[in-house]
């Protein structure tokens, strides 16, 4: 895997007119592990994928590249205020 948890769109070239198809079609390739460590931050039904994208040029025209957006800022130490010195 070139980019982990990364993938693209592109225009979907059997579209030929019909609204029901797709405009783009592509995918998103995601490491196990971090598939699982997703699935143990989340307790609910819900699990929320943020991605990223860009617009780029190819051989075959026009397509998004995607990432998944993992980050996550950096705790703050907080003092705890109940220990006296």
């Amino acid at each position: 895997m070139k980019y982990p948890n990364s993938g693209k769109l592109s225009a979907n070239k059997y579209k030929q007119g019909d609204p029901k198809k797709p405009d783009m079609t592509g995918e998103i390739i995601m490491e196990r592990s971090a598939l699982k460590k997703l699935l143990e931050e989340h307790n609910g039904d819900e699990i929320v994928i943020k991605l990223s994208s860009w617009k780029r040029q190819g051989n075959f025209g026009e397509f998004l590249s995607l990432s998944w957006n993992n980050y996550k800022p950096e705790a703050k130490e907080v003092p705890n205020e109940d220990i006296p010195f």
